[in-house]
């Protein structure tokens, strides 16, 4: 069991999409961000139905707030649960 995440900007498709799908394949828990939600959820609901863990938070990563936002998200619900 991996005992951090892995945070993907970009997630959702792509190049981006593949490797949160490797790392979580891996056991790596994945916080998915980008500013489209839908596509993040798609993606988080196809890593949950393998077994993995995946946290969708859509995010501009060029907005100092929502990046902020964003890692306060990350750390609330996933370093927890992995504590």
């Amino acid at each position: 069991m991996q005992t951090g995440y892995a945070m993907i900007v970009g997630a959702g498709s792509g190049t981006g999409a593949a490797v949160a799908k490797l790392l979580a394949a891996e056991g790596w828990p994945v916080v998915l961000t980008r500013r489209n939600a839908a596509a993040l959820d798609a993606l988080a609901a196809e890593i949950e139905s393998a077994g993995g863990r995946a946290l969708a938070v859509a995010a501009d990563a060029s907005d100092e707030a929502a990046v902020s936002a964003l890692l306060e998200t990350a750390a609330k619900h996933l370093c927890a649960a992995l504590l």
